[in-house]
């Protein structure tokens, strides 16, 4: 622990020689930081102390790259200790949004008052994005806040959260790295949000299938096991799957605040979820009902669609999802989805006769 109160001080001396000349203000309040640091004895003592978190964020908000990497950095090793209190989270919340500043327009949707609404536009709107390694830095912070114990437990802040990795996603003027990452930053989120879910409603766990994921796999023992009641954790999994589905269908995120998004890449992540989720959805009923009415409607609608007119649902690696997705439900879901299950397998055939799609696309369900 010595050494990380150590490197925290040195840091806060890097801090206030960068702002020696230009920022005064972040410079005294580093020093100022640093006499306090050193009356301090730990991660658990700087939480309960406004004055350290304060000058990361204050270094933040001067919005200059060197400032800003530094304050990024800071930040990342006190929420990496548990040095930050779960209070100070929308602060820090309204930091990274603002560090990032996506050129997104901003609209107002009936029914949607006072919100921000991320549409894809090469408009820019709040200046120009930030600084490329400021993005990805922006970035790991996030992936960091919701690795800790500092993954939002409300509404409020876990869209917010979300909503960074989407505007550097789908923003036009993000590079390709940025892009890339911002793309497994939402990926890696998700999947942490259902582990903290299953977690949350003391669900079964297990590993099955192969890469860093955690996988889940649940074997019902039939509709008494099932249960309406979902945790605030639960709550907002199941918010967080029912924005997903609707933004795969092509239509708006309400919660997220998302006009659209690539379909393709949210439906491989609602894929990924029947498959390792399973126990997700054949335990809680909010869930199951999603997957009932949404998700299968979703499925159904796809696989009718004529490949030729409908652009992106025609391409390959979208179809390939699309009939992954239905072995998942068929081979995972059928004992309680026993007419969607049929519905689907008369579909797929039916397509797979008209257009010629692979068998192999879609894998051999057992």
């Amino acid at each position: 622990m010595a050494a990380f109160m150590a490197v925290l001080e040195a840091d806060l001396r890097a801090l206030s020689t960068e702002a020696r000349r230009r920022y005064p203000a972040v410079k005294d309040a580093a020093e100022h930081a640093i006499l306090k640091l050193r009356s301090l004895s730990g991660p658990n003592e700087i939480a309960h102390n406004e004055d350290i978190l304060r000058i990361f964020l204050m270094a933040c908000e001067v919005k200059t790259v060197k400032l800003s990497v530094i304050g990024l950095s800071c930040l990342q090793k006190l929420i990496s200790h548990d040095a930050v209190a779960p209070s100070a989270l929308k602060e820090i919340l309204a930091t990274l949004k603002d560090e990032i500043e996506a050129d997104t327009d901003l609209i107002r949707v009936e029914g949607w008052e006072n919100v921000d609404i991320l549409v894809n536009s090469g408009n820019t709107k709040h200046g120009e994005m930030a600084d490329e390694t400021v993005q990805l830095k922006t970035l790991q912070t996030i992936l960091i806040i919701f690795q800790s114990r500092l993954q939002p437990d409300n509404e409020e802040n876990m869209a917010q959260a979300l909503g960074i990795s989407l505007r550097l996603l789908e923003s036009s003027r993000s590079s390709d790295s940025v892009r890339n990452t911002a793309a497994a930053t939402f990926r890696q989120a998700v999947a942490l949000i259902f582990d903290h879910v299953v977690c949350a409603e003391s669900l079964p766990t297990g590993k099955i299938g192969s890469g860093g994921y955690a996988s889940r796999k649940f074997t019902s023992g039939g509709p008494s096991l099932m249960r309406g009641t979902l945790t605030n954790s639960g709550k907002l999994g199941l918010r967080l799957l029912e924005d997903l589905t609707a933004l795969a269908a092509g239509g708006s995120a309400i919660w997220l605040r998302v006009i659209s998004i690539q379909r393709t890449f949210v439906l491989d992540i609602l894929e990924f979820a029947l498959s390792n989720y399973a126990v997700l959805f054949r335990t809680l009923v909010p869930y199951e009902q999603v997957l009932r009415h949404q998700i299968c409607s979703l499925l159904m609608t796809s696989l009718r669609t004529n490949s030729e007119l409908e652009g992106e649902t025609g391409e390959p690696y979208f179809r390939r999802l699309v009939l992954r997705s239905v072995a998942h439900i068929i081979r995972l879901y059928s004992s309680s989805l026993i007419t969607e299950s049929e519905l689907l397998l008369v579909v797929k055939g039916l397509k797979i006769e008209k257009n010629g799609w692979n068998e192999s696309e879609w894998g051999k369900v057992d």
